[in-house]
């Protein structure tokens, strides 16, 4: 028995789960071996140990299947440098990575949540997918390059050398973060230094998200041991009042959300050590560290609409999203169009699983309604203002948080509990309240209401006076 094995069965704790928990943590050492020694070097010798670090901590967790990275790195080799600025080369890109790791998906998925070489390498899909974008776009003229694009466009294609650093860098290949190559770049190029050093503010923000991070390990931990899985399946949940399967339903999905952000915290911790994460100044002068951020911990934990949710978790994800995908479908003419076939394609980039696309599905429609509710309020007289008075706005952010909460629990137990046989209980025991509620009650009532309540009276166009 290895000794990996052996703790494993000392902690309880999956063997795969444990290997990457281990590898997340090595990037604090490794991080401050780079701020100590290697941030001066030629960004060759960094790019080196880059991929050096990153194929032995990939060969820790899943040995001899590395060489789907290394036939990723090459591919992006030859799109980006041999095809680049074309239609086909995004195209190709999506074919080759997100055709890829499809297929991986196909042969390593299973009812339970999978630690395989598909975890890392979703990450490097849409890293590189963005890769050859950002290529795309650096081949065109400039005055069509709008937003973002002006600068994460590349117009020097990257060699394979630093191809394989950008995808095996220590603190964002296995969970994450997501960044461009154009912040790569700067930050080898010792963009990010100041006078010649790594910026010491890093230090302490570092910190910060490594105790959050081992906050949320802590917490997702328990709630593991308090509310398994397997209780949504149990007589003592299928016997409870309807009340009470949301309140725990809830419980346990604030519980496992803490899988996630303590991964995100603890790698950004990480970058943000090497010097990776650094976003320029403050308003007060300060330096930023967001610059790779995944998790906006306070908006996450008490944020009260759907919208403080899609901007506060997996923001790296999100972000490339709307950069390389929604921001690009504008020519569809429909936001609604452009936002749906940007959440299919992220179904789709998680796996075959019916319950990714419920997930999915379920986001879309509750940012619908909350659209929808929004325009209510502005447009009825004195709506507004009602939501502007103090007692109200405590009242509606109570409200607000409950609602978002037991909403994205009953959702996501289709994307938790991953099998739709495991799942299909506790949703049917629920009696698909979610569903009901946001597809069929809302849209009724919202008609409804458009028709019922009073309508703000169009402003006038001034006149002109002489």
């Amino acid at each position: 028995m290895t000794v990996i094995a052996s703790l494993s069965e000392a902690t309880n704790i999956r063997e795969d789960g444990l290997r990457l928990f281990l590898t997340i943590l090595a990037g604090y050492p490794l991080a401050a071996l780079h701020r100590t020694f290697t941030y001066r070097q030629a960004p060759q010798v960094q790019h080196a140990i880059f991929v050096i670090i990153g194929i032995a901590l990939y060969w820790f967790n899943y040995g001899y299947q590395i060489y789907h990275s290394l036939f990723s790195i090459f591919a992006a080799y030859l799109i980006t440098n041999h095809i680049p600025g074309t239609t086909v080369s995004v195209t190709l890109a999506h074919v080759v990575f997100l055709g890829h790791l499809l297929v991986g998906y196909w042969f390593a998925e299973s009812s339970q949540y999978d630690i395989t070489w598909t975890t890392p390498f979703c990450i490097m899909t849409l890293r590189f997918i963005g890769l050859v974008m950002d290529v795309y776009d650096g081949q065109q003229p400039k005055d069509k390059l709008k937003g973002d694009q002006l600068q994460t466009a590349i117009s020097d294609p990257p060699g394979i050398l630093e191809i394989a650093a950008y995808g095996y860098f220590f603190a964002g290949s296995f969970v994450g973060p997501q960044f461009t190559l154009s912040r790569f770049r700067s930050f080898v190029n010792g963009e990010y230094l100041e006078d010649g050093e790594v910026r010491q503010s890093s230090l302490m923000v570092s910190v910060r998200r490594f105790v959050a991070g081992v906050t949320y390990v802590v917490l997702n931990q328990w709630g593991a041991v308090w509310i398994p899985d397997s209780f949504f399946i149990s007589p003592e949940f299928l016997n409870l009042p309807f009340i009470w399967k949301v309140i725990w339903n809830s419980i346990w999905f604030k519980t496992t959300m803490w899988r996630y952000t303590s991964a995100w915290c603890l790698t950004e911790g990480a970058a943000i050590l090497a010097g990776l994460g650094y976003n320029g100044k403050s308003a007060d002068g300060k330096d930023k560290w967001d610059g790779v951020r995944d998790l906006h911990i306070m908006k996450f934990e008490f944020g009260s609409n759907y919208s403080s949710v899609v901007e506060s978790f997996n923001v790296g994800t999100n972000t490339f999203a709307k950069n390389h995908i929604f921001k690009r479908l504008k020519w569809l003419g429909n936001k609604y169009y452009s936002q749906g076939i940007t959440l299919v394609y992220l179904a789709v980039w998680h796996g075959y699983h019916l319950g990714y696309f419920l997930l999915f599905l379920f986001e879309f429609g509750t940012v619908v309604a909350q659209e929808q509710l929004f325009g209510l309020i502005r447009r009825t007289p004195g709506g507004t203002e009602l939501f502007e008075n103090p007692i109200v706005k405590v009242v509606s952010w109570v409200f607000g948080k409950i609602t978002i909460t037991v909403s994205m629990a009953f959702a996501f137990l289709t994307f938790g509990l991953i099998k739709k046989e495991i799942w299909w209980t506790p949703v049917k025991a629920m009696y698909f309240w979610g569903y009901l509620a946001y597809f069929v009650v809302w849209p009724i009532t919202y008609q409804i209401l458009l028709r019922v309540l009073p309508r703000k009276p169009k402003a006038e166009p001034e006149k002109k006076t002489e």
